[in-house]
């Protein structure tokens, strides 16, 4: 059963995800059960909103949303840097990954 404000991350891909409504069954990912995060982790996690910034890693180019860079790309699992390639200009349309940054 989860709980309400738990974090959950993939082993695989190293998606995480915070509970909002508590409930029954367990949380899948990458068809592999999702494992509950520390207390630590919970802490700091922010969530993902419509304006948050997408990140690109520079070692595998995997492209995320979120409010800040990881620390480790949930990819390749490196720390690598993350370059900001929000949209920011007309000419790619207001939203989204700029794509002449990716």
């Amino acid at each position: 059963m989860t709980q309400k404000m738990q974090l959950y991350s993939c082993g695989e891909c190293g998606q995480l995800v915070t509970v909002v409504h508590a409930a029954g069954g367990r949380l899948v990912c990458c068809n592999r059960p999702m494992q509950l995060g520390d207390e630590k982790r919970e802490q700091v996690a922010e969530p993902v909103t419509a304006g948050s910034p997408y990140w690109r890693c520079s070692n595998c180019r995997y492209v995320l949303q979120a409010p800040r860079p990881p620390e480790v790309c949930p990819s390749c699992h490196r720390s690598c840097q993350f370059t900001d390639v929000t949209c920011y200009v007309p000419e790619c349309g207001f939203s989204g990954v700029d794509g002449r940054l990716v």
